[in-house]
């Protein structure tokens, strides 16, 4: 009996080690999604049913590809924008999440401040981006001005609201327990909002991805943004796709982390 009992147990094993090894239907059936895109892609041009002018091929783009990251400048380029998104956001983050703390705590605060931080982000950033040379000239501290704005409204007006909606159940049980204020905000507040602030990073992150390529696309240099305005101009479509397939997947990488930051958090407080 005990024999058995050890054979069967690297059997089962086996069967749940195979089970993580097999695809799931979902996963099967976006890749095959994906690819029936790309023949269906490749041979439109062929046909006929598309110009190729306008629409390239994978292929194309591929080849493309390959010469912009041996030939281009692309680590010049990355390096420029990334390093404006990083102060952009960097900047957004250390102004925004005390902003969003002193609007959710105080009702004051928000009834003076509010109005006109509504106002400002409503305010499209094409229309804001021209004030910013102006104030701030042609090099990166407009497109880092443009990311600021981009990003700051997401994650104060979360922060703000993950601040004023704390349960307060929760409040009310920790000064019953002779919680000081500090206490009540650093045990109560503060872990009540992270969700909320996280979702305001998560938003904010595709905002200020956008900022920077809004930015260089009408003052720059360099950058990503630029190559983007260049090869357009130029009618380079594959050369394009390969650059727009770059800040897509930059932007959603930052989101995929950010959220699954978000999830573990939710699954904390949920425990």
């Amino acid at each position: 009996m005990r024999s058995a009992e050890i054979t069967a147990e690297p059997a089962e094993t086996r069967q749940l080690s195979l089970s993580f090894l097999r695809p799931s239907r979902s996963a099967v059936i976006g890749t095959l999604a994906v690819l029936a895109f790309l023949v269906l892609w490749q041979i439109a041009p062929t046909m006929g049913w598309v110009n190729g002018r306008f629409t390239s091929r994978p292929t194309e783009v591929f080849v493309a590809a390959i010469d912009i990251f041996r030939n281009d400048n692309f680590l010049y380029h990355a390096r420029i924008s990334l390093t404006e998104f990083v102060a952009g956001f960097a900047l957004a983050i250390v102004v925004s999440i005390p902003l969003g703390v002193l609007l959710g705590t105080s009702k004051i605060a928000r009834y003076l401040i509010d109005p006109p931080l509504m106002a400002l982000y409503i305010a499209p950033t094409l229309v804001l981006l021209p004030i910013m040379v102006i104030w701030l000239g042609i090099d990166m501290a407009p497109k880092i001005a443009v990311v600021f704005l981009g990003a700051v409204f997401p994650i104060v007006l979360n922060t703000m609201a993950g601040m004023s909606e704390a349960d307060p159940r929760f409040i009310r049980m920790a000064r019953s327990f002779g919680a000081t204020r500090f206490d009540i905000f650093t045990r109560v507040l503060v872990p009540g909002s992270l969700p909320a602030l996280l979702t305001g990073l998560r938003l904010a992150v595709g905002r200020a991805v956008l900022g920077v390529i809004v930015g260089e696309l009408f003052v720059s240099q360099a950058g990503i943004g630029y190559q983007l305005n260049l090869y357009g101009s130029a009618m380079r479509i594959d050369r394009l796709l390969v650059y727009a397939l770059i800040v897509s997947a930059f932007g959603y990488t930052l989101t995929v982390i950010v959220r699954s930051v978000e999830n573990k958090v939710r699954d904390w407080r949920s425990k």
